[in-house]
Formats: structure tokens, sequence, C-alpha cells
């Protein structure tokens, strides 16, 4: 009867090879896709944007280029979200789920294509993360507080909105044990660091724009037209939304199964979530952007549900989860076309 549980519940992971094979199959064909359609390209600066995205954007003018930089983003940041979960230990077993969750999440939106600043901006994002995590229970781990909001600074240089994860990290800071004075200025001084040196800039050129034109719209407000989208769309937010209350449910419902550093951990992604679908109704001109930014966590719950969960309806949501995907991409490219 063991031997037959064993082969059971073996014969419907999701965590074996061909699954991971099929997984990056459907990531470099969505590319292939979008760089035959030229999807997001050219990729245009915006007046709002910060002065560097749109000298960044003049620099990048030729298609191959625009989306090799695109796509070597796309799995630097996987990357990262695989490297963070595995020295964390956020997922009990050996999985690369959080790396093509991540890669599925971003390929299969043709928003993200081939390149926004926030594909700069996640890399900041996770980094920073990974310093917030790295100082649990510590209060005078000032240094992870600082250089969490040094990265996230930096990425604001490149899309402004990011500066709104600084009060989350604090909330981080607060459940994780780790904040107090000391490490609540450390993080001021973080992003402070960065905007003394645009001042210098700015003082040197007699040039304030890369202050005026990005905080103008970091205070801007506009609600995000919920009617105005179309309904494949709204479809592709409400899979993803779908499959994140599944996870998040799961780990409140069996959050026992782990350590509480993990279940700390976890919980914080899953206020991440939250806060990120939150600012994307408040901000309807970035609302692609935090909707990408939610990937990050989005991508290490999920991953960790189709980890450590088993079963035939596991097993036929994980692979209906991805012909949807496919689909609902497939659908929405032909109608840029």
């Amino acid at each position: 009867m063991r031997g037959f549980s064993y082969h059971s519940e073996n014969r419907y992971s999701v965590t074996l090879p061909g699954t991971y094979g099929y997984m990056a199959c459907v990531c470099v064909v969505c590319w292939l896709l979008g760089y035959v359609g030229s999807i997001g390209y050219p990729v245009y600066g915006e007046v709002t944007a910060p002065p560097l995205w749109n000298a960044l954007c003049l620099a990048l003018s030729e298609k191959p280029l625009v989306y090799a930089v695109g796509f070597l983003l796309m799995l630097g940041g996987a990357f990262l979200v695989q490297r963070a979960n595995y020295a964390l230990m956020l997922v009990r077993e050996k999985t690369f789920l959080p790396f093509l969750f991540y890669a599925l999440l971003t390929s299969s939106n043709p928003d993200f294509l081939p390149l926004r600043s926030t594909s700069f901006g996640v890399f900041c994002l996770i980094l920073a993360l990974y310093q917030l995590f790295l100082s649990y229970h510590d209060p005078e781990a000032t240094d992870r507080a600082y250089n969490a909001s040094l990265i996230i600074g930096v990425g604001s240089l490149l899309w402004v909105h990011i500066l709104w994860f600084l009060p989350l990290f604090w909330f981080g800071m607060y459940s994780f044990r780790s904040l107090g004075l000391r490490s609540f200025a450390a993080s001021l001084m973080g992003v402070l660091t960065v905007y003394w040196y645009v001042l210098g800039w700015c003082v040197w050129n007699d040039d304030y724009t890369a202050f005026s034109i990005p905080f103008a719209s970091l205070f801007k407000i506009r609600f995000l037209a919920v009617w105005g989208a179309g309904i494949v769309d709204w479809l592709q937010v409400l899979l993803v939304t779908g499959l994140t209350i599944i996870a998040s449910l799961n780990i409140i419902a069996h959050e026992y199964e782990d350590n509480l550093r993990t279940r700390q951990l976890l919980f914080f992604l899953i206020a991440m979530v939250v806060w990120s679908f939150g600012l994307f109704f408040f901000y309807e001109q970035s609302s692609e952007e935090f909707l990408e930014m939610a990937c990050v966590p989005v991508s290490i719950l999920v991953a960790h549900f189709f980890t450590v969960k088993r079963g035939r309806s596991v097993f036929g949501l994980f692979h209906l989860s991805i012909v949807l995907f496919v689909a609902l991409f497939v659908v929405r490219i032909w109608s840029f076309l």
C-alpha cells in the first residue's frame, strides 16, 4: 500500500523534468511570437517617465537588441526569484517552479513585452526583498535596511513608483522584528543617498527635471477604469488572482506545516501581492507595471502550492492554467496585429 501511495503521488507530481521542459518551451514560444508580431516595439519614453528611462529608450532603437535585452532581463529576474527561494528555503522541496512561473507570468502577458521600466525595477525589488528577509529578527541589521532602500532608490531612477514599496518594507521590518529607530533611519538614508547624488547632478546641469517630472507622476493618483479594459485582459488578471488566492488559502490552512520563519516570509509575500494589486487600481497610468511587480511574490506562492500539493485535481489545475495562459496570450497578440 505504501508503494502504491508513493507511485500515485509521484504520478501527479508537476515537479518533473518533462514539466520543466514544456514550461520553458512555452515561454520561448511566447517571446518568438511577440518578436514576429513586434509586440511592444518600438519602446517609447513618456513625458511623465524619469529622464533616465527616456534616455534608455532612445538608445535601444534596434528591434533585435530590444528583444534580446528584454529576454535576458526576464531570465535574470527569474534567476533571482529562484535564488531567493533556494537561499531562504521558502518552498520545502527542491523545485525550479519559482523560476519557471516567473518566466511564464512575465512572458505570457503582451503588456510586459519586450521591455518596460519595471523590467529593470523588478531586479531592484527582488534584491531589496532578499535584503529584507535576511534581516529577520535582527533589529541591529541597519546595513540590510540601508541596502534594501538604496536598491529601491536606484530602481526609482527608472520607475519612480517603486518607492511606494518602501512602506510595505517597513511593515515587513516590523513583522520580522527588525524595525528599530536605527534601522528605520538607515532605510531612509538609503533612498536619500541616491537622491543626494541626483540633486548634485541637477545642480551641476542646472536642470531639475530629474526631480520634478518623476515625483509629479508619483503623487498623481488616477483610479483604474474597470470597464475600460477588454474582457480578455481581465481574464488574464483574474487567472493570476485566482491562482494566488488558492495558493494563499493553502498556506493559511496549513501554516503549521512550515516553520515560523518560513510562515512569516510567505505571509509577507501574500501581503506584497495585496499591496501590488491595490496600487494596480490606484494608478491607471502604471497599472501594468504594478501587475508585473506582483509577479515576483505570485510566482513563489503559486510554485509553493503546486510543489507541496499532490493529487489529480491539483495536477489538472496546473496544466489547465498553463493552457489558459497560452490561449489568452495568443488571443491578445491576435488583437494587436
